[in-house]
Protein backbone atom coordinates (compact mmCIF):
# COMPACT_ATOMS: atom_id res chain seq x y z
CA UNK A 1 0.00 0.00 0.00
CA UNK A 2 2.84 2.31 1.10
CA UNK A 3 4.58 1.87 -2.26
CA UNK A 4 1.39 2.38 -4.46
CA UNK A 5 0.71 5.59 -2.02
CA UNK A 6 3.88 7.53 -2.74
CA UNK A 7 3.41 6.69 -6.46
CA UNK A 8 0.38 8.88 -6.32
CA UNK A 9 1.73 11.43 -3.64
CA UNK A 10 4.79 12.50 -5.99
CA UNK A 11 2.71 12.60 -9.06
CA UNK A 12 0.05 15.20 -7.26
CA UNK A 13 0.26 18.65 -8.48
CA UNK A 14 -1.37 19.50 -5.03
CA UNK A 15 0.31 17.94 -2.73
CA UNK A 16 3.61 16.58 -4.61
CA UNK A 17 6.15 19.48 -3.26
CA UNK A 18 5.72 17.81 0.10
CA UNK A 19 7.21 14.18 -1.22
CA UNK A 20 10.46 14.94 -2.60
CA UNK A 21 13.66 15.31 -1.77
CA UNK A 22 16.97 12.99 -0.51
CA UNK A 23 15.18 11.80 2.10
CA UNK A 24 12.13 10.65 0.80
CA UNK A 25 12.76 7.01 1.15
CA UNK A 26 13.61 7.76 5.14
CA UNK A 27 10.03 9.25 5.26
CA UNK A 28 8.40 6.81 2.73
CA UNK A 29 9.65 4.01 5.42
CA UNK A 30 8.77 5.96 8.45
CA UNK A 31 5.50 6.86 7.23
CA UNK A 32 4.78 3.43 6.57
CA UNK A 33 5.61 2.27 9.91
CA UNK A 34 3.10 5.18 11.28
CA UNK A 35 0.03 3.62 8.76
CA UNK A 36 0.85 0.01 9.88
CA UNK A 37 0.92 0.96 13.45
CA UNK A 38 -2.69 2.97 12.96
CA UNK A 39 -4.20 0.30 11.17
CA UNK A 40 -3.39 -2.52 13.54
CA UNK A 41 -0.13 -4.06 12.86
CA UNK A 42 1.93 -5.26 15.69
CA UNK A 43 4.49 -3.18 13.56
CA UNK A 44 5.70 -0.29 16.11
CA UNK A 45 6.46 3.37 15.10
CA UNK A 46 8.83 5.17 17.26
CA UNK A 47 9.82 7.90 15.13
CA UNK A 48 8.69 11.66 16.10
CA UNK A 49 5.06 12.69 16.85
CA UNK A 50 3.23 13.85 14.14
CA UNK A 51 2.53 17.54 15.87
CA UNK A 52 6.27 17.84 15.45
CA UNK A 53 7.14 16.18 11.95
CA UNK A 54 4.45 19.19 10.32
CA UNK A 55 5.10 22.02 12.80
CA UNK A 56 7.47 23.49 10.13
CA UNK A 57 4.11 23.14 7.37
CA UNK A 58 1.22 24.88 6.59
CA UNK A 59 -0.73 22.40 5.11
CA UNK A 60 -4.19 23.06 4.29
CA UNK A 61 -7.41 21.05 4.54
CA UNK A 62 -8.05 20.72 1.39
CA UNK A 63 -3.94 19.36 0.81
CA UNK A 64 -4.90 17.04 3.56
CA UNK A 65 -7.85 16.02 1.86
CA UNK A 66 -6.05 15.82 -1.32
CA UNK A 67 -3.52 13.12 0.47
CA UNK A 68 -6.84 10.81 1.31
CA UNK A 69 -7.81 10.58 -1.88
CA UNK A 70 -4.35 9.70 -2.80
CA UNK A 71 -4.50 7.09 0.09
CA UNK A 72 -7.91 5.39 -1.31
CA UNK A 73 -6.50 5.39 -4.65
CA UNK A 74 -3.57 3.25 -3.29
CA UNK A 75 -5.51 1.16 -0.92
CA UNK A 76 -8.06 0.60 -4.25
CA UNK A 77 -5.23 -0.25 -6.58
CA UNK A 78 -4.10 -3.30 -3.97
CA UNK A 79 -7.17 -4.54 -3.61
CA UNK A 80 -8.93 -2.90 -0.57
CA UNK A 81 -12.52 -3.58 -0.46
CA UNK A 82 -14.80 -0.26 0.07
CA UNK A 83 -15.68 -0.86 3.76
CA UNK A 84 -11.69 -1.67 4.29
CA UNK A 85 -11.09 2.17 2.43
CA UNK A 86 -13.90 3.81 4.21
CA UNK A 87 -12.42 2.39 7.67
CA UNK A 88 -9.08 3.32 6.91
CA UNK A 89 -10.09 6.81 5.82
CA UNK A 90 -11.82 7.16 8.91
CA UNK A 91 -8.39 6.51 10.77
CA UNK A 92 -6.37 8.71 8.72
CA UNK A 93 -8.80 11.45 9.15
CA UNK A 94 -8.09 11.00 12.82
CA UNK A 95 -5.07 12.84 12.57
CA UNK A 96 -5.80 15.55 10.58
CA UNK A 97 -5.40 18.17 13.90
CA UNK A 98 -1.88 16.62 14.31
CA UNK A 99 -0.52 17.18 10.74
CA UNK A 100 -2.39 20.63 10.14
CA UNK A 101 -0.72 22.48 13.11
CA UNK A 102 0.00 25.25 11.04
CA UNK A 103 -3.79 25.45 9.95
CA UNK A 104 -3.84 28.01 7.25
CA UNK A 105 -7.10 29.89 6.59
CA UNK A 106 -9.41 29.30 3.60
CA UNK A 107 -10.29 31.86 1.86
CA UNK A 108 -11.93 31.04 -1.57
CA UNK A 109 -11.83 34.71 -2.89
CA UNK A 110 -7.93 34.53 -2.38
CA UNK A 111 -7.59 30.95 -3.45
CA UNK A 112 -9.62 31.91 -6.79
CA UNK A 113 -7.70 35.25 -7.55
CA UNK A 114 -4.35 33.37 -6.91
CA UNK A 115 -4.60 30.87 -9.29
CA UNK A 116 -6.53 33.01 -11.75
CA UNK A 117 -9.26 29.87 -11.86
CA UNK A 118 -13.19 29.85 -12.45
CA UNK A 119 -15.15 29.31 -9.43
CA UNK A 120 -15.83 25.08 -8.67
CA UNK A 121 -19.52 25.57 -9.45
CA UNK A 122 -18.66 27.20 -12.80
CA UNK A 123 -16.14 23.96 -13.54
CA UNK A 124 -18.61 21.71 -13.05
CA UNK A 125 -20.58 22.61 -15.22
CA UNK A 126 -23.47 25.49 -13.58
CA UNK A 127 -26.67 24.41 -12.65
CA UNK A 128 -27.05 21.65 -15.20
CA UNK A 129 -23.35 20.05 -14.08
CA UNK A 130 -24.56 20.57 -10.41
CA UNK A 131 -27.75 18.58 -11.12
CA UNK A 132 -25.90 15.60 -13.25
CA UNK A 133 -23.49 15.32 -10.06
CA UNK A 134 -25.80 15.24 -7.78
CA UNK A 135 -28.42 12.52 -9.14
CA UNK A 136 -25.23 10.54 -9.50
CA UNK A 137 -24.18 10.73 -6.09
CA UNK A 138 -28.17 10.18 -5.24
CA UNK A 139 -28.17 6.76 -7.69
CA UNK A 140 -24.65 5.68 -6.33
CA UNK A 141 -25.52 6.05 -2.96
CA UNK A 142 -28.68 4.27 -3.02
CA UNK A 143 -27.01 1.41 -5.05
CA UNK A 144 -24.34 1.33 -2.04
CA UNK A 145 -25.41 -1.78 0.50
CA UNK A 146 -23.88 0.02 3.72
Amino acid sequence: FVDQLYDFLVRDDRIKHYFRGSKLATIKQAQGRYLAQMFGSQVAYSGRSLDRIHSVMTITDYEYDSFLECAQKALRAVGADATGIDESVVIMEATRNSVLVNRKPHDVRLLLAATAKNTVFERLGGDAGVERMVNRMYSTALEDPR
